[in-house]
C-alpha cells in the first residue's frame, strides 16, 4: 500500500474540446460536464477565455460555465492565453458566479519553456508572455482567483531548441513568485520518457518543495504505466487525464500524442495501492458518452 496515497486527478475535457474540428454544442458539454461531476470528478478544467477566431471551440465556455451544476468541492479552472482572456474569466464569475464554491476558482496560463511554442500557442515570445503572466497574475489577486501554470515543453521539444533542467526549474520559481498556487510539468506533445518525467519532477521538487507541482502528460497506452509510475516515485500527487485519452494542443502543429486517459490511470493507481474520488463504475456513462462525442466531432480525436 502507497503511503501519501489520494490521488488528485484533474479531468481535462476541456483539452479534449479544444482539438475537435467540429464545434460541440453547449448542451451537449454542459451535459457532459455534468456527468463528470456526477461521476465524482471535483477538479475540471473546463473551458478557455480565449479568442474565438484562435479556437472557435471554446467560444461557449461563459455559457458552459453558467449551465454547469457546482456541487461543494468542486474545482474549476479554465484557460486563459492573455490579460483580455483574465478579464474574461473574472467578468463571468461576476456575472455567472458567486461566493462559494459557483464559481471558476482558477486560470490557467500556459507558459512555454521554449520560444517557438510560445509564439505559436499564444502569438507572444517569452519576455512579452512572461510580463503578460505578471498582469494576469495581479489580476488573479485582486479577483481572488487562483493561478495555475503550465509549463509547456517541460520535458523538451520537438523544434531542436536547447532544453536543461535549469530552464525548467527556473521558469518554475519565477511562476511561484508570481503568486502560482499550482505549477503543472507538461509534456506538450508526449517527448518524455519515463525516466525523464521522474528526473524533472525530481528536480523542479527539490528546488521548490513549497509549491504545487503537477504534471500534464500525454502519453499512448503503452507508455501510460511507465510514465505514471516514475512520476509517482518522484513524490507526484496531482495528474492531469482526460476520459478516453482525446485531446491535444492545436497550436503544437506536430503529431500529438493524447492525453493520459482516466479510464486507464485509475485502475493503475488502484493497483498500485493509491485513491482517488471516483472510479471506474461511475466513469462509465462519461467514457459512452466521450466517445460519442468524439465519433461524432472529433473524427478521431488526437490519436
Amino acid at each position: 500500500m502507497a503511503t501519501d496515497s489520494h490521488i488528485t486527478l484533474t479531468e481535462c475535457p476541456r483539452d479534449a474540446f479544444q482539438a475537435f474540428p467540429r464545434f460541440i454544442p453547449t448542451d451537449r458539454k454542459t451535459a457532459y460536464m455534468n456527468r463528470l461531476i456526477k461521476a465524482g470528478a471535483r477538479r475540471i478544467d473546463f473551458g478557455s477565455f480565449v479568442s474565438p477566431k484562435a479556437v472557435p471551440q471554446m467560444a461557449d465556455t461563459a455559457s458552459l460555465f453558467e449551465n454547469m451544476k457546482a456541487p461543494p468541492g468542486l474545482y474549476l479552472i479554465a484557460i486563459v492565453a492573455n490579460l483580455r482572456g483574465a478579464e474574461g474569466l473574472a467578468a463571468c464569475n461576476h456575472k455567472f458566479g458567486h461566493t462559494g464554491n459557483r464559481r471558476i476558482h482558477a486560470a490557467g496560463y500556459p507558459m512555454s519553456v521554449n520560444e517557438t511554442f510560445q509564439k505559436r500557442n499564444t502569438n507572444k515570445s517569452l519576455h512579452e508572455a512572461w510580463d503578460e503572466l505578471g498582469r494576469i497574475a495581479a489580476l488573479c489577486k485582486k479577483e481572488k482567483v487562483e493561478l495555475v501554470v503550465y509549463l509547456s515543453m517541460a520535458f523538451g521539444n520537438p523544434y531542436g531548441e536547447p532544453h536543461e533542467a535549469a530552464q525548467v526549474t527556473e521558469a518554475a520559481k519565477r511562476a511561484q513568485d508570481l503568486g502560482a498556487a499550482t505549477v503543472q510539468l507538461a509534456d506538450t506533445v508526449g517527448v518524455a520518457t519515463a525516466e525523464e518525467v521522474g528526473e524533472m519532477y525530481h528536480a523542479v521538487k527539490s528546488f521548490l518543495p513549497d509549491v504545487q507541482l503537477g504534471v500534464h502528460l500525454h502519453a499512448t497506452p503503452s507508455t501510460l504505466k511507465a510514465k505514471v509510475t516514475s512520476a509517482l516515485d518522484a513524490g507526484c500527487r496531482l495528474f492531469d487525464s482526460a476520459i478516453g485519452g482525446i485531446g491535444g494542443c492545436p497550436f503544437a502543429e506536430d503529431e500529438l500524442v493524447g492525453n493520459m486517459d482516466t479510464l486507464q490511470l485509475l485502475p493503475l493507481l488502484e493497483q498500485l495501492g493509491y485513491k482517488t474520488d471516483y472510479t471506474i463504475d461511475a466513469l462509465l456513462d462519461c467514457a459512452a458518452e466521450a466517445q460519442e462525442l468524439q465519433r461524432k466531432y472529433g473524427n478521431g480525436g488526437a490519436h
